[in-house]
């Protein structure tokens, strides 16, 4: 039997430029590439470690159901068994008398059980006992007392007919069950892998943003300082200058902002990851930018086989078929078949009281020889006449029931074809506008060159400075966008397909399952 393993094919992202909060010279931050955040996630996840309970507990159960087709044995001890109570004797023609009986009894009984395929079981069993009996007659003021020592070896079948399978239906529902909460599993690892990476990404915009933020302050700094020298010159007016000082106060408020905002996406990246909000981080990674193809019938098609949903629901579909035939089968006509054979002796009556148990226990055992041999055979049916319409009922729910399940299997193969569709859309998407905005950002890094050197020989104003010093901060912005958009995109893409055109890499593999 197979199954899909999920293989999580982490993205390889190399050790490069570095971005966070703590500074280069800060050795105390613990410093996560894209890889290691993934696999911190997955040992510290609590919604894996909850599942990873709940998939013990269908195997544990799955056993279970197994060992329901092997051979079990019970022991029973009555060890001791003591009664004296008052019992009522009458007398033909007379009143009653009262008499005390006293009984002893010290009992083993076992019995070997043999589960049979057909739902049937077939048992051995084996009984000994040893009995002191004593009754006090009161008005005869007479005590009688005796001891009997009784073996008996038997065999014993029961077979129930015309009716389901109680026996494989409950191992198949828990082998469904195993089935279904491993792919659980797997999605959910899935699940991780992608809110890690979507995380991993909005920190790494986090960070960069308030780089840019710095950037744009020192680049105003270097405005102002001329302004103001050529203010003090002669060369340009007190508007300009008034001007540039109120651009450098808005862009240390951009930076206290874009600070603000670094502390609270890397305490969202650390609970996301399972790490306490106290340790300080970094994450490591480079800005590379690297276009795939994609094809979109492979990743459909390879979607659709191994979407772990379509498997659940697919699950959920047999399960409401077992439970249609449980409720349908308590109004049908049953029967069972039940037979028995055993050899049974008792010890002679007439032994002395003062007899040993190994004695006894001999005479036991050549009665149980000489005796006939107890056997019979039962055929038992049982015909549901009218129960007022109830079982018909339940089982028009657990066909309604059923019928649900069949509309969302299909529901479900629209919505992962529609997930791909879409996911592939946005990749496309995302890596287009990283293009065109990486050549942006690039345009306006140099046109801003050019008009730092423009201001400075008075060609320009200090207003149409900090205009294209603005057009610099929003290309880098929108181009940080496009790239964190794209990476988290990709993720998802890998989530919903699970392949990796970016390798050409399948996400699961074929393994006997265990």
């Amino acid at each position: 039997m197979k199954r899909a393993t999920v293989v999580l094919m982490l993205m390889a992202i190399p050790c490069g430029e570095l971005f966070a909060q703590a500074t280069s010279a800060d050795s105390t931050a613990r410093v996560f590439t894209l890889s290691e955040a993934i696999n911190y996630a997955l040992q510290r996840s609590f919604s894996v470690k909850s599942l990873g309970l709940s998939l013990e507990a269908a195997r544990q159960n799955l056993q279970a159901r197994k060992g329901n087709f092997k051979t079990n044995a019970q022991l029973r001890l009555d060890s001791p068994n003591l009664t004296e109570q008052l019992l009522a004797v009458e007398v033909a023609n007379g009143l009653p008398s009262y008499t005390t009986r006293g009984t002893l009894r010290f009992n083993g009984a076992l019995d070997i059980n043999q589960p049979l395929p057909t739902n049937g079981v077939f048992t051995l069993t084996g009984q000994a006992y040893q009995q002191n009996v004593s009754t006090f007659i009161q008005n005869e003021d007479s005590k009688l007392k005796r001891k009997d020592f009784l073996t008996s070896i038997g065999l014993r079948l029961s077979q129930p007919l015309f009716t389901i399978n109680t026996l494989k239906l409950g191992y198949e529902e828990a082998n469904l069950n195993y089935d279904r909460t491993s792919g659980q599993i797997r999605r959910n690892e899935l699940e991780v892998v992608y809110s890690v990476t979507q995380a991993f990404f909005q920190l790494y915009s986090a960070t960069r943003e308030l780089e840019i933020a710095r950037e744009d302050l020192q680049q105003q700094e270097e405005a102002f300082n001329l302004a103001s020298k050529k203010y003090a010159a002669g060369l340009i007016p007190e508007v300009e200058a008034l001007q540039t000082e109120v651009d450098l106060a808005q862009s240390r408020n951009r930076v206290y902002s874009a600070e603000s905002a670094l502390h609270r996406q890397e305490d969202l990246f650390k609970q996301v990851i399972g790490m306490p909000l106290a340790e300080r981080i970094a994450v490591q990674t480079t800005v590379d930018f690297k276009p795939f193809a994609i094809d979109l019938e492979k990743a459909i098609a390879f979607g659709m086989a191994h979407r772990s949903e379509i498997r659940e629901q697919q699950i959920e579909k047999r399960l409401q078929e077992i439970e249609l035939k449980r409720t349908d089968a308590r109004s049908e006509f049953k029967a069972e078949l039940s037979a028995y054979y055993d050899l049974t002796g008792i010890s002679d009556p007439t032994l002395p009281y003062e007899t040993g148990t190994e004695e006894l226990l001999r005479s036991s055992w050549r009665d149980l020889r000489d005796r006939p041999k107890n056997r019979g055979v039962q055929f038992s049916v049982s015909v549901p006449l009218w129960d007022s319409g109830v079982n018909g009922a339940e089982v028009s729910a657990a066909k309604a029931r059923l019928d649900q399940a069949a509309l969302r299997v299909e529901d479900e193969r629209i919505t992962v074809e529609r997930e791909i569709k879409d996911v592939v859309a946005r990749v496309r998407e995302a890596a287009n506008r990283v293009e065109v905005l990486e050549k942006s950002q690039k345009l306006a890094e140099r046109s801003y060159e050019i008009s730092v050197a423009r201001f400075d020989n008075g060609d320009i104003s200090a207003q149409e400075l900090a205009l294209d010093r603005r057009r610099l901060t929003d290309a880098r912005t929108a181009y940080l966008n496009a790239y964190t958009d794209y990476q988290t995109a990709v993720a998802d893409l890998k989530r919903k397909t699970l392949y990796d055109f970016e390798n050409d890499k399948s996400l699961v593999e074929e393994e006997a399952k265990q």
